[in-house]
């Protein structure tokens, strides 16, 4: 019986092999203590080759996207990512067609039989439909209207996205309707078709880019559409439901369920200085925030979970969703902040987003690469996080203008390969995966042309051999890792908060600099402090394991309630770690501002104070020498140690009595206090130091965890490295950029080129 079904498994696997109509099930599933893509019951390392939805490099039938997918196949990727958007299955009122969509998976099983596929599935209602119901159309703010673009020539869909353009509100019932309709429908008789047999998952898809952001997020202010007036009505029926508790939350009596309306701008500017909403009195603005970010959560979970209930087979849905890094300090107008939300939901399987874009040119040889959201927090509610890899390598050729070039094409394809391995092991070491997104055959060239990109026409991103080799290398490494128990390597905790932007400063003309610091700068501070580290949502300190972590950062956790206290009293504040708090942790509880609070959630004793010029901090000159720390501006509110048991470890440049950075030992643990985040590497190495925090490097970038340990280094040359075990590494690496992958026990070096 054994050896019979040993033969079918064969012959199954047979069949799969030649692209035969074998249903290929795609589920995510935990396994050696993370979350894991299974296809057909077998582990993948979650690795994709994705084409873009630009016209000349969308159709998967077509030349050059057949090239590019048939040389990922050969690299041994399997999972592959395809766009198609609602228009093309529903091209008119009454009619719909799935040629355009069994064509995509066609044109990837020529080249790889054994392509998994997920769609990337636009939800944006065709043209024809908007025209239908202009009441359905988003709105921005009065005086602002929306622009269409007549285009001059075949464009993207999406082109005109992050502009004021004409598109559905995503609070338009009609719309989720409609669409989860031809949704179902494509479920249902995609499904059946020998195509859909390849089809492992479903990528929803909608607003800004398909990324779920709303529509002008970054300059402008939306939703005040029908739609959105009427949902937020809804939204505070359930919360408040009667007038009278509106109005005593609101602190406003003439407020009504029935009048209330989304705020304009103006009403969500702070009149005040300070960085906070006032609760007492600017809760309704909160209040729309909040109703905002939990109606795209609600729409790409609606969804999701129209796919799961009409796809016959276990299937695997995610979307563009949990980005937090990298937000142009727009989180409340247009982020990710219902993320507890979605990550709570069994309807979808993995959250997904660029790479960080800024500061500091993150995809720039020798710059940290970052994913975009808190990825610890996906893992630990065990769903999957994908990085999308779009950056276009920088091209040069060994003749240029006729002239040789032989000495920058070697300089260039080594920095180029050494930020490909970075960019692909960076989320790999988090317990996380990507997929390399490909403007390249759309012929999207990010940087400069010259002769030889005229003559050799359009090519991918990663149309070169030496590309080549290096990606089936880190494939086959990924795989290695596959079965490999998982192992965490970071002993720093960042933890950050979403809901605490409900309550500060959000739009463009009153952006706050502090929040962009704290956000933006200080994961970089100790990227170049050379420290491993994850990031973290406060709302899942309790499902953290603080054992591997000697220090936790408590960057903008500044929204604290009882609970959050209580949590940290007990689990955080323990086993001699160090708890560092930034500006003013729990300055707010939702229900007003206290600054009191800020010295009982940090166990020392502060004051607040009232600087009308930017504050500036110095290091006392006795500890260490450091340059002037400083924020972009005045800030209020701002708080001075005054505590005689605190030790000052650094004062205002104003004020040299009042304690801007300090430490407190107490018998467990002990509290650091950081008027301002500091935002350099040398405060970092000082912070660690003394927190027994392990640095790897102090010339380049580390990366740790799932056993191994990546080194990327801006200047290469003789480097040192110290593992975790007090072993010195002892490498020496070519001049300029370059990308060393150890494993982190022995520091024996992979992928190692002869």
């Amino acid at each position: 019986m054994l050896k019979f079904l040993t033969v079918i498994a064969i012959l199954l696997l047979s069949q799969l092999a030649f692209g035969q109509s074998i249903p290929c099930i795609g589920e995510l599933k935990p396994y050696q203590g993370k979350p894991t893509i299974f296809l057909n019951g077998q582990p993948e390392a979650p690795i994709f080759y994705a084409l873009t939805d630009v016209p000349g490099g969308r159709w998967s039938w077509e030349e050059i996207p057949q090239y590019n997918l048939r040389n990922f196949c050969e690299a041994g990727i399997r999972l592959f990512q395809l766009d198609i958007f609602l228009e093309h299955l529903w091209p008119a009122p009454g009619k719909f067609n799935l040629d355009l969509a069994k064509k995509q998976i066609r044109g990837v099983q020529e080249v790889c039989p054994s392509a998994a596929v997920v769609f990337r599935f636009h939800l944006n209602p065709p043209k024809w439909w908007l025209d239908q119901h202009p009441g359905e159309q988003v709105a921005y703010e009065p005086g602002t209207p929306a622009e269409l673009f007549e285009p001059l020539r075949l464009g993207r869909i999406v082109q005109d996205d992050a502009r004021l353009p004409v598109r559905v509100s995503l609070a338009s019932e009609k719309w989720r309707k409609d669409a989860s309709d031809i949704l179902a429908r494509f479920c249902l008789e995609f499904s059946k078709t020998p195509e859909g047999q390849a089809l492992i998952g479903i990528h929803v898809a909608c607003g800004v880019y398909g990324e779920w952001h709303q529509w002008g997020f970054i300059e402008h202010e939306a939703d005040f559409s029908p739609p959105m007036q009427a949902f937020f009505k809804k939204w505070l029926r359930g919360k408040y439901g009667t007038d009278a508790t509106l109005q005593a939350a609101w602190n406003d009596p003439s407020a009504t369920l029935e009048t209330a309306s989304v705020p304009l701008p103006s009403e969500r500017l702070i009149a005040n200085p300070s960085l906070f909403r006032n609760p007492e009195s600017e809760i309704r603005i909160a209040d729309y925030y909040e109703c905002q970010h939990e109606l795209v959560a609600d729409d790409l979970l609606f969804f999701c979970k129209t796919v799961k209930e009409n796809w016959p087979r276990p299937v695997l849905t995610g979307a563009f969703y949990g980005y937090y890094f990298s937000m142009f300090n727009r989180q409340a107008a247009g982020g990710h902040l219902a993320l507890q939300k979605v990550l709570n939901s069994p309807w979808i399987d993995y959250l997904s987003g660029p790479q960080v874009y800024y500061p500091d040119d993150g995809y720039d040889p020798g710059e940290p690469y970052r994913s975009r959201s808190l990825v610890r927090s996906v893992l630990l509610h065990g769903k999957l996080w994908l990085d999308e890899y779009d950056q276009q390598p920088r091209r040069t050729f060994p003749v240029l203008n006729g002239k040789d070039n032989s000495e920058q094409y070697r300089k260039n394809m080594q920095e180029n390969i050494a930020a490909l391995c970075r960019n692909v092991l960076s989320p790999i070491t988090q317990g996380a995966g990507l997929w390399f997104y490909d403007f390249g055959p759309g012929g999207m060239n990010l940087h400069k042309n010259n002769e030889h990109d005229i003559q050799s026409g359009t090519n991918g991103y990663w149309d070169h051999p030496a590309y080549r080799e290096e990606i089936k290398a880190l494939k086959s490494l990924a795989d290695s890792l596959l079965h490999r128990p998982w192992q965490l390597a970071a002993d720093v905790l960042l933890v950050y908060d979403t809901e605490v932007f409900y309550h500060l400063k959000s739009t463009r003309q009153d952006t706050c600099p502090i929040t962009h610091q704290v956000t933006d700068w200080l994961p970089l501070a100790f990227f170049y402090a050379g420290a491993a580290f994850d990031a973290v949502h406060l709302d899942d300190l309790g499902l953290v394991d603080f054992s591997t972590y000697k220090a936790v950062i408590f960057a903008n956790t500044w929204l604290l309630d009882e609970r959050d206290r209580h949590l940290i009293r007990e689990k955080v504040a323990k086993e001699g770690r160090h708890l560092f708090w930034v500006y003013a942790p729990g300055f707010s509880d939702g229900k007003a501002l206290r600054p009191e609070a800020v010295s009982d959630a940090t166990g020392i004793q502060l004051e607040r104070i009232f600087y009308e010029k930017t504050p500036a901090v110095q290091a006392k000159p006795d500890l260490f020498y450091l340059p002037k720390q400083t924020a972009w501006k005045a800030l209020d509110p701002l708080f001075a140690i005054r505590d005689p048991g605190a030790e000052i470890i650094a004062c205002y440049v104003h004020d040299a009595s009042a304690g801007a950075f300090g430490k407190k030992e107490f018998p467990d643990y002990t509290a650091w206090y950081l008027s301002i985040p500091p935002v350099g590497a040398l405060w970092w190495r000082y912070f660690f130091q003394q927190a027994g925090v392990h640095t790897y490097t102090t010339e380049g970038v580390a990366y740790a965890g799932n056993g191994l340990l990546v080194l990327h280094t801006k200047t290469g040359g003789q480097q040192q490295l110290l593992l975790k075990n007090g072993k010195t590494q002892e490498l020496e690496l070519p001049d300029g950029p370059a990308t060393v992958v150890l494993d982190a026990k022995t520091g024996m070096q992979l992928l190692k080129k002869d």
